[in-house]
């Protein structure tokens, strides 16, 4: 089911259905600041199982985690540093993921033979908005065809998925730029890969 919703000034009804999926277990394409994302709430096992089927993910590949301000960064993740902390906030939200050593909140079906977990906080008002009405993280992961380029027209996704989605939100196609991923988990960081997010604002390589 295709739900249109205003990239710009997002229907808080509209907001509010699609909450209520994922609170029941439901698989929602949601837009980011990135791409279009497989999402689903992070205490929903059956949903996190259907994410991996869906993408055909080997289940030793982790999910990011969407949240929705610093205070759940600290819950999910283990040891961020202070200048890290002062980092994230001065970026985020915007289009980066942090990897941390994955604290004890964060599902063991996420953990398989790994200690660590990438972390978002995407800028883009639909999503800040469903965060902020769950109250609650989300878990995602990119959309790629069998050619492994981002899919990030929602109707593309829709015909490719059909029912077993149980919702796409459509916010109009977006330029598929992944994010800017830095490795935080040995207290060092690492760049990872080199996205939409511009790495010479963290002032972390210099």
């Amino acid at each position: 089911m295709i739900v249109t919703i205003n990239p710009e000034e997002p229907e808080e009804w509209l907001i509010g259905q699609v909450a209520n999926v994922l609170r029941k277990g439901g698989v929602v394409v949601t837009p980011t600041d990135t791409v279009y994302g497989l999402t689903c709430c992070i205490d929903r096992p059956e949903a996190i199982q259907r994410v991996y089927a869906l993408k055909k993910m080997d289940p030793k590949k982790p999910l990011a985690i969407l949240v929705r301000d610093m205070a759940t960064v600290g819950r999910y993740a283990r040891g961020v540093s202070t200048p890290a902390f002062r980092v994230m906030r001065r970026v985020l939200p915007g289009p980066y993921t942090f990897i941390f050593e994955a604290s004890p909140e964060v599902p063991k079906i996420m953990l398989r033979k790994r200690r660590t977990i990438g972390i978002r906080m995407p800028d883009h008002p639909v999503a800040r908005m469903l965060l902020a009405g769950l109250d609650e993280p989300l878990l995602s992961t990119s959309i790629r065809n069998p050619d492994d380029d981002f899919v990030n027209d929602p109707l593309e996704i829709d015909a490719a998925y059909g029912n077993r989605i149980d919702v796409v939100i459509d916010c109009g196609p977006l330029l598929p730029i992944p994010s800017t991923v830095v490795d935080l988990s040995s207290g060092q960081p690492v760049l990872v890969r080199e996205g939409k997010g511009d790495v010479d604002a963290l002032e972390m390589f210099e």
